[in-house]
């Protein structure tokens, strides 16, 4: 189970990281899309994936959270921008710890990131994670 006094923490915000247009070009590829960043000069929506989840894998390393990445599944994600995201912007990462509910012994993780550049806000991620409950060798719950 996951140390549910974590719940309104928030992890230190990242190193500033510059989005460049061959990072872009390589999600957009691996999403099949063609001639982004150069069509619109826009990140694709889902691109700020890449900084959001990076910045909340500290949790994984911290023994009193209590977190398995072997026992994570993605539930849901979803975005706020709040101004346009172009390669050549420097973005900082803040993740906070919204939530942990408890549902038959497993437990759902949400986290908010905050994204900002010098200008401040650009948008905000919300990321759900179904954390599977432990079990012991006979696969039963621990």
């Amino acid at each position: 189970m996951l140390n549910a006094s974590y719940v309104g923490r928030s992890l230190p915000t990242t190193d500033p990281v510059e989005i460049t247009a061959e990072s872009v070009a390589r999600f957009a590829a691996a999403l099949g899309l063609s001639g982004v960043p150069a069509a619109s000069g826009a990140v694709p929506p889902t691109y700020l994936i890449t900084l959001t989840l990076p910045a909340a894998e500290r949790l994984v390393d911290d023994p009193d959270f209590g977190l398995d990445w072997s026992k994570v599944l993605h539930r849901d994600q979803r975005f706020a921008y709040h101004r346009e995201v172009r390669p050549g912007t420097s973005v900082t990462c803040t993740s906070t710890i919204e939530s942990i509910k408890t549902v038959a012994g497993n437990d759902l993780l949400s986290l908010r990131t905050d994204v900002a550049d010098a200008d401040g806000l650009v948008a905000e991620s919300w990321t759900t994670l179904f954390v599977a409950a432990a079990t012991d060798a006979a696969g039963e719950a621990a």
